[in-house]
Parts: C-alpha cells; structure tokens; sequence
C-alpha cells in the first residue's frame, strides 16, 4: 500500500471536504440520507447530509461527531485510504472487520454507483488521477 498522503486527523477531514467539494454536482441529492465516516488512526469525523434533497451539506469533526446519521461507516486510516482510492474490497474488508457500518446494508449499497466520481475525485486530490483504479465491490 502506498503511503498515506494525511498524516493527522485534520489534514485527512481537509483531503475529504476537497473530494467531496470537487465530487459534488449541482442535481439533486438522489439518496435522501446523512452519512458519516468516523476514521481512526489518525483521528478524524466527516459528515455528508443530504437528507434535504435539494444540496449535500458538509461537516467534519465534532460537529461531524455530534449528529445522527442514516449510515455510519468506520474504518482506520489505511483503511479510508484505500476505499478512497478504489483499491478497497469493502465485502472482504467488511468480513475482515475492517471496514464497519451502521444503518441499512441495503441503502449502504445503493451509493455504490456514485462512489466512482468521489474515488475519481480523491485520486485527483491526492495527485493519482492517471492511476488506473477500479472499485472493488
């Protein structure tokens, strides 16, 4: 695995307000939900809401932290790194333990078809937009 291109929980919530800010499209919110990708080692919250349908809002840390959410994903560092990239088999990550969430499974795999741009948006932000990537169901 490559090296991590965050070293604190600061820097990795920075890197994904970026992605998510150039992921982002201007239609309405297809899912009407709130996720949020709570990240350990290092130490980071982030939180996507689109229940309103109309525009997904942003937050991160304690603010991030302090709401509900439809879907929680936790996962480490190493973990977010590679399920960003696309290089993550979030099944095999999931039996593993590594990657866990909380909510409906079946919501949870409804953002699958729009998880390309995000992963298209980090590889960007991380200066690996010409690898060749591919999600990993």
């Amino acid at each position: 695995m490559s090296s991590l291109p965050f070293q604190s929980g600061e820097e990795l919530e920075e890197l994904l307000l970026r992605v998510f800010l150039n992921a982002a499209d201007s239609s309405p919110v297809q899912q009407r939900l709130a996720l949020t990708f709570t990240i350990h080692a290092p130490s980071a919250w982030l939180r996507v809401d689109g229940r309103n349908g109309q525009t997904a809002t942003l937050s991160r840390g304690d603010v991030a932290r302090q709401q509900n959410s439809d879907l929680t994903f936790a996962m480490s560092g190493e973990t977010a790194h590679a399920f960003w990239r696309g290089d993550l088999n979030t099944v095999a990550a999931m039996t593993a333990g590594k990657l866990k969430i909380t909510g409906p499974l079946l919501r949870a795999l409804a953002l699958a078809p729009g998880l390309a741009k995000v992963q298209a948006a980090y590889r960007q932000e991380t200066g690996e937009a010409g690898s060749d990537h591919q999600t990993v169901p």
